[in-house]
Order: C-alpha cells, then sequence, then structure tokens
C-alpha cells in the first residue's frame, strides 16, 4: 500500500461485524493528504468496495484532527513545477488521478459510511468528511473552506458542490470566500453535517450508528444515496423514473423478503445485506 521503506500513513481493519474502519495516519500533520497517502486510500477503497464481508465503512483521522488538507510540504527529491503551465498540468493531475479519485470512490462505495471528525476538517479534509453519507463530528471539531483566501483556489475534493446543497449559496460563498472556522455545533445548525457530540462521545456513538448500519439493509442504502444526489439535478418526472428503476431492484432482495416477513410477524427485522 505504501512506498518501500516508508511508514504507512493509512490504516484499515474490518472486524467480525462488517465493520471497516479507515484511518487517516499522519497525526503530526493532522493528516494532510499527501501523495501516499492518497494512494493508500484510493487502494484500500478500491479493495474495500470488491470485499463482500464490508456492510459499513467509518473515515477517521488518528490524533487530535480528522484531516488539515493538502500536504503543501515540500518533498525531498520531488520534482517543483515551475511554470504556470506545470503548475496547472501538475494539479490537474493531482486532482483526477488523487484527491478526486478518492472523494469518487467514497462516495460510490457498494455500503454506508460514517466520518467520525475528531478535529479539524480543513481543505480537502473538508470536502472529504462531507463526502461519506453521514458525518459525526465532536465538540472541538472545526470545519474550515481555507482554499480560496488563503491559497486563491476554488474549494475541491466535493466541498463546492456539498457546501451550497447544505447551507445555501449564501452562506458557502461567505464560508469560502474567508475560510472562517465553522464549530461543529454550528455545521450541525447548517445542516452541513448530522451530528455533533461531546468529544467523550464521539467514540460510542460512531460505534452505535455504525452498528445499526452494519444490521440494517446494507444493498439499500447506497441506492437511497444515488436517489438523493440525484434530485437536485434533475426534475419530479425524472426522479419517480428513477423510483421505479431501483424499488424492484431492491424487492429482488432477501432483506426486502425478510422485511415484509418481520412486519406480519410484529418482530424486528433480520437484514443479512442480500
Amino acid at each position: 500500500m505504501s512506498d518501500a521503506g516508508k511508514e504507512p500513513q493509512t490504516l484499515f481493519s474490518v472486524d467480525d461485524a462488517g465493520i471497516a474502519t479507515l484511518t487517516l495516519n499522519n497525526p503530526k500533520t493532522l493528516n494532510a493528504l499527501s501523495p501516499q497517502m492518497l494512494e493508500e486510500l484510493n487502494a484500500h477503497l478500491n479493495d474495500a468496495a470488491l470485499n463482500p464481508d464490508i456492510r459499513v465503512l467509518i473515515l477517521t483521522g488518528a490524533g487530535r484532527g480528522f484531516c488539515s488538507g493538502a500536504d503543501l510540504s515540500p518533498k525531498p527529491g520531488a520534482r517543483t513545477p515551475k511554470t504556470p503551465a506545470e503548475r496547472g498540468e501538475f494539479t490537474r493531475q493531482n486532482m483526477h488521478n488523487g484527491f478526486n479519485l478518492v472523494a469518487k470512490r467514497l462516495m460510490n462505495l457498494p455500503f454506508p459510511t460514517v466520518a467520525r471528525v475528531n478535529g479539524v476538517a480543513a481543505g480537502a479534509g473538508y470536502g472529504l468528511a462531507l463526502a461519506a453519507d453521514l458525518t459525526i463530528a465532536a465538540e472541538s471539531a472545526k470545519f474550515i473552506l481555507v482554499f480560496t483566501n488563503q491559497l486563491g483556489l476554488v474549494p475541491d475534493v466535493g466541498a463546492s458542490w456539498h457546501a451550497p446543497r447544505a447551507m445555501g449559496r449564501a452562506k458557502a460563498m461567505a464560508a469560502a470566500f474567508f475560510g472562517d472556522k465553522m464549530s461543529a455545533e454550528d455545521a450541525e445548525k447548517e445542516g452541513l453535517i448530522w451530528k455533533c457530540v461531546a468529544d467523550d462521545a464521539l467514540d460510542t456513538e460512531v460505534s452505535a450508528v455504525a452498528t445499526r448500519l452494519a444490521n440494517g439493509p446494507t444493498k439499500a442504502y447506497p441506492e437511497v444515496r444515488r436517489l438523493f444526489d440525484a434530485a437536485s439535478t434533475q426534475d419530479i418526472h425524472a426522479q419517480l423514473d428513477m423510483e421505479a428503476e431501483v424499488q424492484p431492484k431492491l424487492a429482488a432482495t432477501e432483506d426486502y423478503v425478510e422485511g415484509i416477513r418481520a412486519f406480519l410477524e410484529k418482530r424486528k427485522p433480520e437484514f443479512k445485506g442480500r
């Protein structure tokens, strides 16, 4: 997963309940996204998508930060682009093959995802935190769109899509223009994240949510995601057509049969994700 001789910058595990945990693991940089970390993330997400034993994935950061954004520190031996054309091409390659690929893979996983935001989520980390289906943050966490005010860039890793959808255009514009810190409590109030919890309750809450999802109809969750993501770009007629396309597929699953049986027997369904 990592370059020879280098310590891994991510951790990945799957427990017996099918709960996978993917951890950004470079706490000395607040888990800044280096080329190595992006490569590892993409590999882990690709492998996870093909693993039939995974029922839910938790994305989090090691130490006191979730992700501080792109790692902008110079790398020994790395060639630095000097001309405008070189900088543009370097950035384009990084976007397509690194940052955006991680976001796309995370948002297209065939099971639900939970972001456990344990600290700052800035820049690319902001977009990464919002790419999960459900985002749960500690009270001490901060969300910062640092792209424009500090670097003269636009929000990326999906932040330019998530922020205006959640907060509305006006508030998202101000967040991008000024890069002010947003508390986890305010992020919840604005609809940017699902839930803000006390720092000492974060692990318990995330574990409970992940367990609940893992025990649910995991084939249905990604279809809900797909429908909701499409809703802002198509009219009601197209949305109804999409519902009519998805519903028969889910009605053919074992989970649907179990759901009907459990309803008739007045008991809690035991879904298998099949």
